[in-house]
């Protein structure tokens, strides 16, 4: 990122106080090599993956030659698998490094009821917010330990938030002990109950696992 007219390099997980200026992201250049009859699909593949077209040039009649820029966070699972596999294993596929590009991203945080952990905020592309941010609170959510009160996970952009999730309560009845009908006691032992719930999930820390750091 260029941030005070200075650069400085900010990973998806730093908290220091900056004006960004402009985000910029990591470039690989990808030459492939394939037949013509896979040309359309790897053309479309490599748009896909937001790639700048630089070349392309027939070496043959059935050979030709492709260079994109894409940026390196698109390449760095399967890229080259995908190569392999939607040219029937006959392309090749060369990376080199590529430079910078100015791009569009936005920082993510999350608060686990209200309160933000620092450790899971994030710089995600800018067009897949919504979707990233969905994924997050529902995977967190699914890791979560549930306590005597509700744990509300929530991802904002700014004070805006995109996607939200809830890991309910721990359930204890307190009416087990009950004799009879009485339901206005019973009553009382609930409304206590849910007032009980309230105070310690105001002032209670929520206890983040560290399996969540590890997969975010």
């Amino acid at each position: 990122a260029t941030c005070d007219m200075e650069e400085a390099v900010v990973s998806t997980q730093s908290t220091g106080s900056y004006t960004v200026v402009r985000w910029e992201e990591p470039l690989v250049e990808v030459t492939i090599i394939t037949p013509a009859a896979h040309i359309s699909t790897l053309i479309s593949y490599c748009m896909s993956c937001r790639g700048v077209q630089k070349e392309n040039t027939a070496l043959s009649q059935d050979r030709f030659l492709l260079k994109y820029e894409i940026p390196l966070i698109e390449t760095v699972s399967d890229f080259y698998s995908s190569v392999k596999m939607f040219s029937s294993g006959y392309a090749t596929c060369d990376m080199e490094e590529g430079g910078f590009r100015e791009t569009d991203l936005t920082r993510v945080d999350v608060l686990f009821n209200g309160q933000m952990v620092e450790g899971l905020s994030r710089i995600v592309r800018s067009h897949v917010v919504r979707e990233e941010c969905r994924e997050t609170v529902a995977e967190i959510a699914k890791m979560m330990p549930r306590e005597l009160y509700k744990i509300v996970i929530q991802c904002v952009v700014g004070n805006k938030v995109q996607a939200r999730a809830e890991v309910k309560p721990l359930r204890k009845d307190v009416t087990k002990a009950l004799y009879g009908g009485d339901k206005t006691r019973a009553m009382k032992l609930l409304a206590r109950q849910r007032e009980g719930k309230k105070k310690l999930k105001d002032s209670a820390v929520v206890k983040v696992p560290k399996a969540v750091f590890r997969k975010f």
